[in-house]
């Protein structure tokens, strides 16, 4: 196969197992009983939810920022958000396309003088490095979570966690020399970027269902988000996810699913921002 035609394929794949799983699980979803719960949620705490995670994205913008002072780009904060956000719109919102790290890639090549395959580590290890995190605090997780597992092998999964947060860092550095002073500040900025979006499901969670075990749907939430990289923008695997780990822990798989759809929604809200700039040139 051409490799022209893997993008495409790969992303028609992610569509259809986005479609699919939202599909699968709104088939089952009580909505009734859904819209009542958010009917009466704390709209306060959603928007507070909202905020925690823009918050998250605008640390993720100082995050990139580092990699691409590496890269010997220079972007003022706000030319870097706007790229960000105009990053998150295409990723969102146009599939088949030019994906939001690809536009990412090119319009900086047009700018700055310096190769796209450096431009493309950058974007890469940005990415990379935030998914080590959630990984890593899967494995820190585990210990907390009042799951039927032996004791030894959630010691087990905590030390890898743990080795890879201390480690994992310096070895990438002796592999990407160019990187290596920024692998463990963006490393440290990757945790509280996922602290204040797990902020967003715990206000989310609040909201709708007060009572819930907060810790389950924390590790729930990560687990998603790894996963997410089989599906479209997340949609449908988050969903899906949700309603079936609340099922096997005897939660409420409907509000499981509210929360997960809730978190889907103000992703949206936030990528429409970078719709602007389809229109308004960023000037570099």
């Amino acid at each position: 196969m051409k490799k022209s035609w893997r993008k495409p394929l790969f992303t028609t794949i992610k569509i259809l197992v986005s479609l699919g799983l939202l599909y699968f699980v709104f088939t089952k979803i009580d909505w009734d009983l859904l819209a009542e719960e958010w009917r009466i949620a704390n709209k306060f705490l959603l928007f507070a939810g909202f905020i925690s995670f823009l918050i998250s994205q605008v640390l993720s913008v100082l995050r990139v920022d580092l990699y691409f002072k590496k890269a010997e780009i220079q972007l003022s904060f706000i030319n870097n958000l706007r790229l960000y956000l105009l990053g998150m719109f295409y990723n969102f919102f146009i599939p088949g396309g030019v994906g939001g790290d690809a536009y990412k890639v090119i319009a900086l090549n047009k700018h700055f003088d310096q190769p796209v395959k450096t431009i493309t580590s950058a974007v890469f290890f940005d990415r990379f490095i935030g998914l080590c995190a959630i990984c890593i605090l899967i494995c820190l997780g585990i210990v907390f979570i009042p799951l039927d597992i032996e004791f030894w092998i959630k010691a087990i999964i905590f030390s890898i966690g743990l080795i890879g947060a201390l480690v994992g860092p310096y070895i990438l550095g002796l592999l990407f020399p160019r990187f290596k002073s920024v692998f463990y500040p963006t490393l440290l900025y990757s945790f509280v970027i996922q602290a204040f979006q797990i902020g967003t499901i715990v206000f989310s969670l609040l909201a709708i269902h007060p009572e819930a075990n907060i810790f389950t749907y924390i590790l729930i939430f990560l687990v998603s988000s790894v996963l997410s990289v089989v599906s479209f923008a997340g949609i449908g695997i988050r969903e899906t996810v949700f309603y079936y780990s609340a099922s096997y822990l005897n939660f409420n798989p409907d509000v499981s699913a509210g929360v997960a759809l809730m978190f889907s929604f103000i992703t949206l809200v936030t990528s429409l921002f970078g719709a602007i700039y389809l229109f308004k040139r960023i000037k570099f």
